[in-house]
């Protein structure tokens, strides 16, 4: 993303990713402006008095933001609202369909703290990855983006419950590498997890099949298979940190370390909670949903946390941090000190 201020309450943006759409999400708001180029009807009467529809036009719009519709890891966000003041048609429902290539403006009354860390966040560099978690009988490929995994295939080693007869091994390796050329995304990581010496044996074919792809290649070591496998790697941060801009690793690491706390009665989850050890000055880090900075609560409990100097991350709802999270209410707290 491409960001640029035009005065203080106005923003031009480039989108220039996927993963832009999903920080656009989390910054648009209800009653924000959006000034973009976009295409409108025209309906033209008959002379039955008909309604038809006219041809599409391309204008530039501003719309006040009613709603938001984006769906996780899609390709497009429509902005739904009304045309403003002084434009063509002003006051008539509209919507923008944003997607990468286009750019705009956005103007807020406030932009708020964490508005403007999002912004930094999303003028990063976006790097991708595709993580591989290999077992004798399975091999589940996942994509690995900025704020979240998303499985998109697992491939079974064919016949491998019978006792003769099974598909080779090798020949399962090579199988998967075909598979992976196909939904490789161009300058992608690759990421290679799983238990035992299994993951180094594809390595070594993958490597003979696909050099290009599997060159440089990262090889990590997980207890289970699957994307419990996959989740475990990401979640030790121990994956460099080219891989999907490190946010979805710091996330993760952060989770494991409010359930290290909660173990230990150093950390306490719930609005109510959250927020009297926010107010007391006992809570060392303010773990939130970034759906939750949307609400009111969760602005007021961002600002709390502010005041009182509380470190404040941002987890994704797109992975199993995320999930976990989200169980707890939204929003836990791991404290510097142990409440009464």
């Amino acid at each position: 993303m491409k960001v640029k201020k035009r005065d203080n309450n106005i923003y031009h943006i480039r989108l220039e990713h996927e993963d832009d759409l999903y920080h656009l999400n989390l910054l648009l708001d209800e009653n924000d402006t959006v000034r973009a180029l976009t295409e409108r009807r025209e309906s033209s009467q008959t002379d039955r008095l008909r309604s038809e529809r006219g041809k599409k036009q391309k204008m530039r719009l501003t719309i006040h933001v009613n709603k938001v519709e984006y769906q996780s890891f899609g390709q497009r966000l429509r902005c739904h609202g009304l045309i403003a003041v002084g434009e063509r048609d002003q006051g008539s429902h509209h919507t923008l369909i944003l997607e990468p290539g286009d750019d705009f403006d956005i103007r807020k009354d406030n932009w708020l703290t964490h508005h403007k860390k999002r912004l930094r966040e999303a003028a990063q560099p976006i790097v991708t990855a595709l993580a591989i978690c290999i077992e004798s009988d399975s091999i589940v490929i996942a994509e690995l983006r900025t704020y979240g995994l998303r499985e998109l295939k697992t491939l079974n080693r064919a016949g491998s419950g019978k006792v003769t007869g099974g598909e080779d091994l090798n020949e399962f390796y090579i199988r998967t590498v075909k598979q992976i050329v196909d939904v490789h995304i161009k300058n992608s990581i690759m990421v290679v997890v799983g238990p035992g010496f299994l993951k180094d044996d594809f390595v070594i074919v993958a490597k003979k099949e696909a050099p290009d792809i599997f060159s440089g290649c990262v090889v990590e070591n997980s207890g289970q298979g699957g994307m419990a496998g996959i989740n475990e790697a990401v979640s030790r941060g121990t994956l460099p940190k080219a891989v999907a801009q490190i946010k979805i690793q710091e996330e993760m690491n952060a989770v494991e370390l409010l359930k290290d706390a909660i173990a230990n009665d150093l950390a306490t989850y719930g609005n109510v909670h959250v927020k009297n050890a926010l107010e007391n000055g006992a809570a060392e880090k303010l773990l939130i949903l970034s759906e939750k900075t949307r609400t009111e609560e969760g602005r007021l409990l961002l600002k709390l946390a502010e005041d009182n100097r509380t470190e404040i991350v941002e987890i994704s709802s797109h992975h199993h941090g995320g999930e976990m999270l989200n169980g707890l209410g939204n929003l836990a707290v791991i404290l510097r000190y142990r409440l009464t």
